[in-house]
């Protein structure tokens, strides 16, 4: 279902795409904005190791449930189609089950991250208030951390990790209300690298990974042009 959503917002914003530049300069104006947003996001399943002294070890496999975000950028369009930001996000996704050798070992826990990213935007002015745009981001991973607690008695298991890198690619259309206030949509696919989780004081000597963190996501929010 979410695949076949963003089929339909890509498309039109590739046809988008080969408008001629010279008139999109003539129509975008200069400036600063700023935008908040929430998020629906999913993410693929991931299988792993986990070690330590709960670890459970080899052959595990964590399935995610749709989780939910907030962000917010603060950017500068240049006037001439092209515009920068700087992006804070925060997503969650719940631990629908984890598995190892068919058998369910919890269906307790989150996968999660706080990112913070810089974009370039490029927009494509259209007729009707609509702007279309796409645009790609590299980002610095302040945490990303995934929690599981045991289906049987025990205490809940937690592994996190820092200072990794991201990228994401953007494609989205924003909506004028008002010469200062847009609505905007718009979906994005982030990849962090396959990640090793080391252990917090909750489960002292242990590790969980690699990791795969590529989620899709779908954003609604609101700008406000300065």
């Amino acid at each position: 279902m979410l695949h076949r959503s963003l089929t339909r917002i890509f498309c039109p914003i590739v046809l988008a795409s080969w408008l001629p530049s010279a008139a999109m300069a003539q129509t975008q104006s200069q400036g600063f904005y700023a935008t908040l947003y929430g998020q629906h996001s999913q993410i693929a399943a991931s299988n792993f190791t986990e070690s330590g002294a709960l670890g459970a070890g080899q052959g595990l496999r964590a399935e995610f449930g749709s989780g939910f975000g907030l962000g917010g950028d603060l950017g500068y369009r240049y006037g001439n189609g092209w515009a920068s930001e700087v992006e804070w996000n925060y997503r969650r996704h719940p631990l629908n089950a984890l598995r190892k050798d068919g058998s369910q070992l919890s269906r307790d826990g989150d996968f999660a991250s706080n990112i913070l990213l810089i974009n370039g935007l490029r927009r494509f002015q259209m007729s009707g208030g609509w702007t279309p745009y796409l645009g790609a981001g590299i980002g610095w991973v302040q945490e990303i951390d995934m929690d599981i607690a045991p289906s049987h008695a025990g205490a809940q298991r937690g592994y996190s990790a820092g200072s990794k890198s991201a990228f994401q690619f953007i494609a989205g259309a924003e909506y004028m209300l008002s010469p200062k206030w847009r609505l905007i949509a718009d979906a994005r696919w982030l990849r962090i690298s396959p990640v090793r989780l080391d252990n917090e004081e909750s489960n002292p000597g242990g590790s969980a990974g690699p990791l795969k963190y590529t989620p899709v996501s779908v954003q609604l929010g609101v700008r406000y042009s300065f």
